[in-house]
C-alpha cells in the first residue's frame, strides 16, 4: 500500500468521516498484518469472480443513484424540507428521512412526548414494590427511532451542547447506546418544537435559550 496515513486521514475526513484520524491509523495497522496467500490458479479465478460481480453490481449502482436523485428532488419541493435541511449534519441522507418519519401533519403529535415515545426514545417508567426503574421503550416505530439516533450521535461532531450531554451521560456510567438515546430523546423535543412553529434549527439562539434555562449554581 502506497497511501499515507495521514493521506488516507484526509481522505476520510473529506468523506465526512467522525474519526479519521484514529480510522486512518487503524487501517495502516490492519494492512501492514501478515497476509493471507493464494497459489496463481485461485487468484486467477477468483479475480473474474470479482469482474463478474462488480458488472452485476453496476446497474444496482446506478439504480440507487437514480433514487437518491429522485429523493433529494421529493425533498427539496416539500415545504418543510428547509426545517431539517438546516439540522445539523444531517445531509443528504438523514434530513430527508427525518421529514419521511416524522411527517408534515401537524395534529398527528398531542405534545412532544408523543414524538419521543412514538420514537422509543422516552424511557417508560417500571415500578414493582419498592424497585422502581426507567425501563427501554420497545413498542415505537422502529424506522424512527433509527433515524432520530443516528441524527443524535451525527450531532455530537459539530454542537458543543450535544457532545458535552454525551459525555456527560457516559460518565455518569451510561452506555453508548443509552447516551445516544438520550440525547435523541432531548433533540425529539428540539425538533417536535422547530416542525410545529416551522421555524428553522439555530444554534445561536439555541444556545442562548439554553443559557438562560440553565439552573444556576447556588
Amino acid at each position: 500500500m502506497n497511501a499515507s496515513c495521514e493521506e488516507i486521514a484526509e481522505l476520510l475526513k473529506s468523506a465526512g468521516h467522525p474519526t479519521p484520524k484514529k480510522t486512518a491509523a487503524s487501517i495502516v495497522h490492519q494492512l501492514h498484518q501478515p497476509q493471507l496467500t493464494a497459489d496463481e490458479v485461485t487468484t486467477r479465478t477468483k479475480s473474474r469472480l470479482l469482474i463478474a460481480l462488480i458488472r452485476q453490481l453496476q446497474p444496482v449502482m446506478e439504480e440507487i443513484a437514480a433514487y437518491d436523485q429522485e429523493i433529494e428532488r421529493l425533498f427539496l419541493m416539500h415545504a418543510d424540507s428547509h426545517l431539517f435541511r438546516t439540522l445539523p449534519r444531517a445531509g443528504k441522507r438523514i434530513a430527508p428521512r427525518l421529514l419521511a418519519e416524522i411527517g408534515d401533519d401537524r395534529s398527528r403529535y398531542q405534545d412532544a412526548a408523543s414524538l419521543q415515545a412514538l420514537a422509543g426514545t422516552e424511557p417508560v417508567p417500571y415500578e414493582s414494590g419498592k424497585y422502581t426503574k426507567p425501563h427501554r421503550r420497545y413498542a415505537c416505530i422502529k424506522p424512527l427511532r433509527n433515524v432520530l439516533q443516528q441524527f443524535a450521535w451525527q450531532s455530537i461532531q459539530t454542537e458543543a451542547w450535544a457532545s458535552e450531554y454525551y459525555e456527560r451521560k457516559r460518565r455518569e456510567g451510561k452506555s453508548h447506546s443509552v447516551a445516544v438515546r438520550a440525547l435523541a430523546n432531548v433533540w425529539g423535543r428540539i425538533l417536535f418544537a422547530l416542525w410545529l412553529k416551522r421555524e428553522a434549527y439555530q444554534p445561536a439562539i439555541f444556545e442562548q435559550a439554553r443559557r438562560l434555562h440553565a439552573p444556576r449554581a447556588a
